[in-house]
C-alpha cells in the first residue's frame, strides 16, 4: 500500500479471504511504531515525553501502549494530565460568541507547567495542581510527582506541541509525539475516505456509545472541533520528534459493521447519506476480532489495557 494511500479493493479481498489476518497486519504495524519511540527514549535518555494530536486520533491508548513499550525496556512511566494546568474557568478570556475559550493555550497555566517540568528536569520531583472540573476551579491541593531512577514524565493534550510550554527547557530531555492521521482510502484513482471523516467515523461510534452524545450532535460540532484543531494542534505538528500513525486499514469496514443501521435510518442527514456512499466500497469486518488493548477499541468499545 502506497504512503498515505490505502487502496479500499485491496483491503477488501483480505477481509474476505483472512480478516484475523487483516487485522493483526495493521496491529503489528501500530505497534512496531510504538517499539520504535520507545528504543529512541531508551537510547537517548529523554525524561519527558508530549503526546498531541487531532480529535480521535488515539492519544488516550498511545499513551498506555507507550509506556507498556517502554516497561519492557526497564522504563517506567508517569502520566501526567495536561487538564490539571486549567485556569479557573471564570478567569479566561471569552470567545466571540461570549463563551469562555477552554480550547486555546490560554486556557491553560503555562508558567506553573512549565515550572513543573523544570523542576522534574532538574532536581526530578515537583508538586502539580489539581483542577476540580465540579467547580470549574484549581483544587487547594497538589499532589507530589518524583521520579526515580530511569522514570519519566508522559503528558498528552492538545497543546502538548505548542512551543510555549517548553520555552527555555532542556529541550533535548524533552522527546515529542504527533499522532499522525492523513491517510486517505481510495478506489482507484478516486479517494473514497478523507483523514478527517474517517476521525469523524471514529468520534461518532466513541461519543455514542460513552459520552451521550447523539450521531447528530457530533456531526453539529465537528466543524467547531475541526477549527480548533486548526488554530491549536496542527501548526506545531512538524515540531514532533515522531509521527506516529495511529489509522489502521481495516476501519472503514469495521465502522460499516456498527454504523450501518443506524445511517440508514438518518439518510436524510447530508453528512450521513455521504457515508453510505462511501460504506458501497466496503466490505465488513466483525469487531470482535480486535485484540482487547486495539487502539481501535478506544472507539468501538471492549479496551482492556494491562
Amino acid at each position: 500500500m502506497n504512503k498515505h494511500k490505502f487502496d479500499i479493493s485491496k483491503i477488501n479481498n483480505l477481509a474476505d479471504e483472512n480478516p484475523y489476518k487483516l487485522v493483526e497486519m495493521a496491529e503489528k504495524e501500530y505497534e512496531a511504531q510504538l517499539m520504535e519511540i520507545a528504543n529512541e527514549i531508551s537510547v537517548h535518555g529523554q525524561k519527558i515525553v508530549l503526546i498531541s494530536g487531532p480529535s480521535s486520533a488515539g492519544k488516550t491508548t498511545s499513551s498506555f501502549r507507550l509506556a507498556v513499550e517502554l516497561r519492557k525496556l526497564g522504563i517506567e512511566s508517569h502520566t501526567l494530565n495536561m487538564d490539571n494546568f486549567f485556569l479557573d474557568m471564570d478567569t479566561l478570556p471569552l470567545r466571540d460568541d461570549g463563551k469562555p475559550d477552554i480550547e486555546g493555550i490560554c486556557a491553560l497555566d503555562v508558567e506553573t507547567l512549565r515550572k513543573c517540568f523544570r523542576e522534574i528536569l532538574q532536581k526530578g520531583k515537583t508538586k502539580t495542581p489539581q483542577f476540580d472540573f465540579a467547580t470549574h476551579k484549581r483544587k487547594s491541593e497538589w499532589v507530589d510527582c518524583e521520579l526515580k531512577g530511569h522514570e519519566i514524565i508522559i503528558m498528552e493534550g492538545i497543546h502538548a506541541l505548542n512551543p510555549k510550554i517548553v520555552e527555555g527547557l532542556e529541550l533535548d530531555k524533552i522527546y515529542k509525539i504527533y499522532l499522525c492521521c492523513e491517510d486517505n482510502f481510495v478506489c482507484g484513482r478516486k479517494t473514497i475516505l478523507y483523514p478527517r471523516q474517517l476521525r469523524l467515523l471514529r468520534r461518532m461510534a466513541r461519543d455514542e456509545r460513552d459520552r451521550g452524545c447523539s450521531i447528530e450532535q457530533t456531526i453539529e460540532m465537528w466543524e467547531e472541533v475541526c477549527r480548533g484543531e486548526d488554530k491549536n494542534i496542527t501548526p506545531f505538528k512538524n515540531s514532533a520528534d515522531y509521527h506516529l500513525k495511529t489509522i489502521h486499514c481495516y476501519e472503514p469496514l469495521l465502522y460499516k459493521q456498527l454504523l450501518l443501521d443506524k445511517f440508514q435510518k438518518m439518510a436524510h442527514i447530508g453528512q450521513v447519506a455521504a457515508f453510505l456512499e462511501k460504506f458501497k466500497y466496503c466490505s465488513t469486518i466483525d469487531p470482535k476480532i480486535l485484540p482487547q488493548n486495539s487502539l481501535i477499541r478506544e472507539f468501538v468499545g471492549g479496551l482492556k489495557l494491562e
